[in-house]
């Protein structure tokens, strides 16, 4: 019989994940915390665990844990192959009793939502347009959190000025602040260079999707002319205190927007709808309808949007009607509503784990 650890795990396969987690850790009883790497590279274990140590979590690695034939009662994590689904290394349960996913994204509904999500006990999503998309799970309960990582956006004052000049920019121009997602849904291609051409006007912020950092170096290399590209770990949330306008493609930064009221300008791609990732359905193609987008075929558009104050002031309204469909009203502190639901979860009645 497997050991039961008396602490609730929290697994982490990159380092960007500690962001998401961290605000939550800081309500949870003291001790109740572990957090379990299951990362594949060294510089991302080594990134985890310097981080780990600068907030004293205690931390184990999740292959450890299985040889020594232990398990968390209640194991928090964020994709399905953790769980040992979806061509996983890990058989179904091995490392929790109760299995809680967190949702770390909205957006890429392709991927969001697949069958593998009825494995979870519990999921903590963002709000009532989650949870109606997990309403196929009958046997998961679903929590509506709001979107924890960004307590911090609503009760942390920030001096702007000075921190558009700790990372080299200009306080008296306006912010565009560029986050691309990666692989086939990259606008990094795309949009590039008329991207870079902002600059004059603007401070430009790119921040590459953190695989695109490690994996594609083409990409990479086109974003050589965009003096202010950050390639470290840095947690978005400060991107958007400082950003007066965000720049998104697909996947989760342009519904970190909406929550945290920033214009968005969308990028729009030739394959957006028919990716396996999106889909015609997608949260993605609901934004398209409603909200300021630039084809791929145009990009000189963007410089001509940005300078339309008639837009975004429209705008305003339209983000307030989406953050209620997208997002539990939990601003600004979402993560007590995650660290009360985790910490409450040993009363969902069990599913019953696998013997070794």
């Amino acid at each position: 019989m497997p050991k039961t650890i008396d602490r609730i795990g929290f697994l982490l396969h990159l380092p960007e994940i500690f962001n998401h987690y961290s605000s939550v850790w800081t309500h949870m009883p003291a001790g109740s915390v572990e957090a379990v790497i299951s990362a594949s590279t060294r510089p991302d274990v080594e990134e985890i665990v310097s981080a780990c140590e600068r907030l004293k979590v205690p931390w184990q690695f999740a292959h450890e844990k299985l040889q020594q034939q232990q398990r968390y009662d209640i194991l928090v994590s964020t994709l399905p192959h953790q769980l040992g689904i979806a061509n996983s290394k890990f058989p179904p349960g091995m490392l929790g009793t109760i299995n809680l996913r967190f949702m770390y994204a909205n957006g890429k509904a392709g991927w969001n939502f697949q069958d593998w999500n009825r494995h979870y006990d519990a999921i903590l999503c963002f709000g009532p347009y989650q949870a109606e998309k997990l309403e196929f799970c009958e046997q998961t309960h679903k929590v509506q959190m709001g979107y924890p990582r960004f307590d911090r956006y609503f009760n942390e004052k920030v001096d702007k000025a000075e921190r558009l000049r700790a990372l080299g920019c200009d306080p008296a121009k306006p912010t565009v602040v560029w986050l691309p997602t990666w692989k086939e849904l990259c606008s990094i291609d795309h949009f590039a260079d008329e991207i870079a051409k902002l600059q004059g006007n603007y401070n430009v912020i790119v921040k590459p999707h953190p695989i695109t950092v490690s994996s594609e170096p083409l990409r990479m290399a086109k974003l050589a002319s965009i003096k202010h590209c950050l390639t470290h770990t840095f947690n978005n949330v400060e991107l958007f205190q400082l950003a007066d306008f965000i720049l998104a493609d697909y996947g989760g930064s342009s519904f970190g927007a909406i929550y945290t009221d920033r214009n968005l300008l969308l990028l729009d791609l030739p394959n957006g709808q028919s990716d396996s990732l999106t889909g015609s359905d997608s949260p993605e193609q609901l934004l398209r309808q409603l909200m300021p987008t630039v084809s791929h075929h145009r990009p000189q558009a963007i410089a001509e949007l940005l300078g339309n104050a008639a837009l975004w002031h429209s705008q305003a309204e339209v983000r307030a009607g989406l953050r209620q469909y997208f997002f539990a009203p939990h601003f600004g502190y979402a993560s007590q509503v995650a660290a009360l639901a985790i910490s409450n979860a040993g009363h969902l009645a069990r599913r019953g784990a696998p013997s070794w």
